[in-house]
C-alpha cells in the first residue's frame, strides 16, 4: 500500500474539486454559491488558471504581504515536510548507564601469540646470591627459618609468601599487576639452578625476538602485554575481553605500566669517513676510510666545570640529564687528552691550560672499527671513547683491536678509563651498596646516531661516498606507574578487534614500596618493588615513597644477561634493567640486538635517521627500542580472572567474572541541520503568535471583526445583497441571513456560448417554518 504525503493529498483534492465543477448546476442556492467559492477558491485552481483571487496588481500592500506570506508560509511548510524526516538515522553509541557482562579470554593470532608459549609448568625462582659478610642470612629476604633444612636448591630460591604479601598488600583494583605477575615470554625447564648446582625443575627466561613493533605507531595488544610505541611503555594485562556484546563495548582498567625515560646531550663532536667497501685490510674488510673526529663546539667550546650532581635521594630527582651531560663532558675531555687538545690538571698544569682546537678541526683516527660507524645503521656503546680501542692497564698481549692506541695519548689513557667514565659520572651503585630507593637502575652510554651523507642521498652507500656519524651521550631508566587504560571491544572476534583508545594518568597515586636490604648488596640480591599498604610502609625493611610513579631499582650487571644464557631469577625485579643494558648494546655484530641498528631495515633506518637530527630525538629512538626489546622479553599474567594478592584460583573458580562496561547499542539519532526550515518555520509560528496575542491585547482584532470581513467577503452574502438589497442585512448572523436570503435559489451572471446569463433570483426554498413555498420575486 502507497504512502500518503502532502503531494498525494493536495492532487487527490484539486481532482475532486474538478469534478464537483463539472457536476455543478447553473442554479443553486445563494448559500451554495459561498460554500463552492470555499471550495474552489481553497484548491491551487485559482493558482494554475491565475484567477483574480490570485492577482497582485491593484491589490494593496498589507493585502499582497499577507498573500505572500501566506504562499511563503504554504513553501516552508511543504520543505519542513520532506526535509525535516531527512535528519532521521541509526546510530550506534554508548549508553547511559554501565551493565556487568561476562568476561573471556582473548586470544592471540598474531606472531606475539603464536610464539609465546603456554603459563602451563611456569615456575619463577627469586635467586639471591650468597655474600661473604657472615652475619648475612641464608637465602632470600623473608626464607623461613628452617632454609638451612631444604635439600631441594630450587625449593630453597621460592618465592616465599611473606614477600608476595608485603608487595601486593596495597589497595588497587584486581587489574593491577605486580611484579610477580611478570614472567618470562620465552622461557625453558631446567634443573640446573647455578653452577654444578641441580634442583627441582623451574622455568629459565631468555631473550628471544619474536617481532617488531617500532614501525606501527600506535597502541598495540599483544599476548599478555599493552605496547605503547608511539610514547614508548609497556603495560601488564592478560587479556580478556566481553562475552556476547555483538555492537561493542567501552571500559577502563587500570593497569601497572613499566616506562622508559632517556635524556641524551649532544657531544658536538662527529666521525667523518669515506665508504669504500671494496678497501681491504691485513685480516678484515674495511668499510670506512680516512676517518677523522671532527670537532663542532664539543672540545672548543667546552665548559670548563662539570655538573655536580646530588646524589642524596635519586628517587625525587634521577637526574637523567644532569648524568648525561657529566658523561658527556667527561667522553669530550678524555678524547681531548688523548689528542694533546688540552690538559685535565693531572699533568701539573693548570687545567685547560692550552687549547689546540677549533671548531672545523679534524683529528685523525686513522682507523675505526664498523662496531661503531658504518653507513645506513645506528650503534650504540655502554663505554665512552671506546672507539679508541684503549689497551687495558699493564696488559701485555691486548685484547683490543689495537694493541697499541694510535694517537699521542701523552697521559696514557688506557680501556678502564673508558669504562669508568660511565661509572663515575652516572653514578652506578658500587657492588657492596645495599639497597634502598634511592638505588635507581641507570644506564649509561654513547650513540652513533645516523649518519648523514655528505654528498648525497643518506639512504644510499655509493661507493666513495662520504658521511658524518653524530655522537650522543644518553643516560635511561625505567620507572612503574598505575595508568587508566580506556578499552573499546566491537564484540566480535579475538584479541585483534581490542582497540585500546586512550592512556591517561591514575588518579590517585599509590604507595610504593621497595625493598630494604640491610644485609643483602644490590649485586647479590635484586630488590622486590610494589604497591604496599600504609601499616606495611612503617616497616623497617621497606621504604616507601607515595608517589604518581616509581624510579626503579637496578644494578646494572653486564656479567649476567638473558642475552647470552638463561635467567633463573624472577623477571620482574631486573628485566628491566636489563634492556636498559642492552640499549648500549646495539651492534650490527651483536646477534640479539643487530635488528635495530636499521642495516637491513630501510624503513627503521629512515626513521632513525630522522630522529637523529636532535637530542630529543635520540631520546625517542632509545625509548622505542626498549618497548620494543621489553615487549620480547616479558609477558603480564594478571587479568579479571586473576586471584587477588597472591590467592591460588581453583578451578571452580576460573568461570566467567562480571565487569562493568558501557554497551554501545543502537539509537535513533537526528542530524540537526536538516530541522533548519523546521526551526524557521516554528519561528513564524511564534511571531505570528505572538503579533496576535499583542493585537488582541490592543483590540485591534476579534472574533466580532473576524465575523464581520467573513460575512462582507462571502460570495453568497454579496449576491443576495445586490438581488434583495432591502430585504436582508448583510452582516447578520448565518441563521438569521439564510432564512432572509441565503435559501433563495439564483443563477451567476456571465456568458456562455449561446447568449448571456443574467443575474437571476429564481425562487426560495420551502423551510419547515414557511410551511410551504414563497412566490418568486424579480
Amino acid at each position: 500500500m502507497a504512502e500518503l504525503t502532502v503531494g498525494y493529498v493536495s492532487g487527490i483534492i484539486a481532482a475532486a474539486v474538478f469534478l464537483v465543477i463539472g457536476h455543478l448546476p447553473e442554479e443553486n442556492t445563494i448559500v451554495s454559491w459561498s460554500v463552492v467559492s470555499r471550495l474552489i477558491h481553497s484548491s491551487y485552481w485559482p493558482t494554475m488558471l491565475n484567477s483574480d483571487t490570485a492577482a497582485s496588481t491593484g491589490v494593496s500592500r498589507a493585502i499582497n504581504a499577507c498573500n505572500w506570506l501566506q504562499l511563503g508560509a504554504l513553501g516552508l511548510v511543504a520543505i519542513t515536510g520532506i526535509v525535516t524526516p531527512l535528519g532521521l538515522y541509526d546510530a550506534i553509541g554508548p549508553d547511559d548507564t554501565p551493565t556487568n557482562i561476562p568476561f573471556r579470554y582473548a586470544s592471540d593470532k598474531s606472531a606475539f601469540g603464536k610464539a609465546t608459549r603456554s603459563r602451563d609448568g611456569y615456575r619463577s625462582l627469586r635467586v639471591c646470591y650468597a655474600d661473604e659478610d657472615p652475619n648475612t642470612d641464608e637465602g632470600c629476604p623473608g626464607a623461613p627459618p628452617n632454609i638451612n633444612d631444604i635439600e631441594d636448591p630450587a625449593e630453597a630460591y621460592s618465592i616465599w609468601p611473606s614477600s608476595v604479601d608485603l608487595f601486593t598488600s596495597g589497595k588497587v583494583p584486581s587489574t593491577v599487576s605486580s611484579l610477580f605477575d611478570i614472567q618470562w615470554r620465552s622461557f625453558r625447564s631446567t634443573t640446573n639452578v647455578a653452577l654444578g648446582v641441580n634442583g627441582s625443575a623451574f622455568s629459565e627466561g631468555y631473550y628471544w625476538q619474536i617481532s617488531q613493533f617500532i614501525m606501527e605507531e600506535g597502541i598495540i595488544a599483544v599476548e599478555g602485554l599493552i605496547v605503547d610505541t608511539k610514547a614508548g611503555r609497556i603495560g601488564f594485562r592478560n587479556h580478556t575481553v566481553p562475552v556476547d556484546v555483538p555492537t561493542g563495548a567501552r571500559w577502563t582498567e587500570d593497569i601497572l605500566f613499566i616506562e622508559p625515560e632517556a635524556r641524551c646531550v649532544n657531544t658536538n663532536l662527529t666521525v667523518d669517513y669515506r665508504y669504500n667497501p671494496s678497501s681491504e685490510t691485513y685480516d678484515s674488510i674495511e668499510d670506512t676510510r680516512d676517518p677523522v673526529l671532527v670537532d663542532h663546539g664539543g672540545f672548543s667550546n667546552l665548559p670548563h666545570a662539570v655538573y655536580e650532581i646530588g646524589t642524596a635521594n635519586f628517587q625525587n630527582n634521577v637526574a637523567l640529564y644532569e648524568r648525561a651531560y657529566s658523561a658527556a663532558w667527561r667522553h669530550n675531555m678524555a678524547l681531548m687528552q688523548f689528542f694533546n687538545v688540552t690538559t685535565n690538571g693531572s699533568d701539573g698544569l693548570a687545567p685547560f691550560a692550552y687549547m689546540n682546537s677549533e671548531v672545523g678541526k679534524k683529528f685523525d683516527l686513522r682507523s675505526i672499527g664498523s662496531s661503531y660507524i658504518a653507513p645506513v645503521t645506528v650503534q650504540t656503546d655502554s663505554r665512552y671513547a671506546g672507539f679508541l680501542e684503549l689497551p687495558f692497564p699493564n696488559q701485555s698481549t691486548s685484547s683490543s683491536l689495537r694493541d697499541r692506541p694510535e694517537g699521542p695519548n701523552p697521559v696514557n689513557l688506557t680501556a678502564q678509563d673508558t669504562y669508568a667514565i660511565a661509572q663515575e659520572a652516572c653514578h652506578y651503585p658500587s657492588m657492596e651498596d645495599l639497597s634502598n630507593l634511592s638505588f635507581v637502575g641507570v644506564s649509561c652510554g654513547t650513540v652513533f646516531a645516523a649518519p648523514g651523507r655528505i654528498d648525497g642521498d643518506p639512504l644510499i652507500p655509493d661507493t666513495n661516498s662520504t658521511w658524518s656519524t653524530p655522537i650522543y651521550s644518553c643516560a635511561a631508566a625505567a620507572k612503574a606507574a598505575i595508568r587508566k587504560v580506556t578499552f573499546r571491544f566491537n564484540g566480535t572476534g579475538e584479541l585483534d578487534n581490542l582497540e585500546i583508545e586512550r592512556i591517561e594518568r591514575s588518579s590517585k597515586p599509590p604507595l610504593w614500596g621497595v625493598e630494604r636490604l640491610a644485609n643483602h648488596t644490590i649485586r647479590n640480591v635484586r630488590p622486590l618493588w610494589g604497591i604496599v599498604s600504609p601499616e606495611v610502609g612503617t616497616r623497617d625493611d621497606i621504604s616507601t615513597v607515595e608517589r604518581d610513579h616509581l624510579w626503579l631499582p637496578g644494578y646494572p650487571d653486564t656479567f649476567v644477561s638473558d642475552l647470552y644464557t638463561g635467567q633463573a631469577n624472577m623477571p620482574g625485579s631486573q628485566f628491566y634493567m636489563d634492556r636498559l643494558l642492552s640499549l648500549f648494546g646495539v651492534r650490527n655484530m651483536e646477534k640479539s640486538t643487530s635488528r635495530y641498528t636499521g642495516l637491513n631495515d630501510l624503513a627503521l633506518y629512515n626513521q632513525w635517521l630522522e630522529l637523529s637530527n636532535s637530542s630529543s630525538g635520540v631520546e625517542q629512538m632509545l625509548k622505542l627500542m626498549w618497548t620494543d626489546m621489553a615487549a620480547n622479553t616479558v609477558v603480564g599474567t594478571r587479568g579479571w580472572h586473576s586471584p587477588k594478592n597472591g590467592e591460588r584460583l581453583s578451578k571452580r573458580d576460573s568461570g566467567e567474572v562480571n565487569v562493568p562496561v558501557t554497551l554501545w547499542s543502537q539509537h535513533i539519532e537526528y542530524r540537526l541541520p536538516y530541522a533548519i526550515p523546521a526551526f524557521i518555520l516554528l519561528a513564524l509560528c511564534i511571531a505570528l503568535g505572538a503579533w496576535s496575542i499583542w493585537l488582541l491585547i490592543l483590540r485591534r482584532i476579534g472574533l466580532k471583526q473576524m465575523r464581520t470581513y467573513l460575512a462582507r467577503t462571502s460570495p453568497g452574502r454579496i449576491l443576495g445583497h445586490a438581488l434583495h438589497e432591502d430585504q436582508g442585512n448583510i452582516l447578520a448572523s448565518t441563521d438569521v441571513w439564510l432564512q432572509q436570503i441565503g435559501l433563495r435559489k439564483a443563477t451567476l451572471p456571465g456568458r456562455n456560448e449561446d447568449s448571456e446569463i443574467p443575474l437571476l433570483d429564481v425562487q426560495r426554498t420551502l423551510t419547515h417554518e414557511d410551511g410551504g413555498g414563497d412566490k418568486s420575486s424579480k
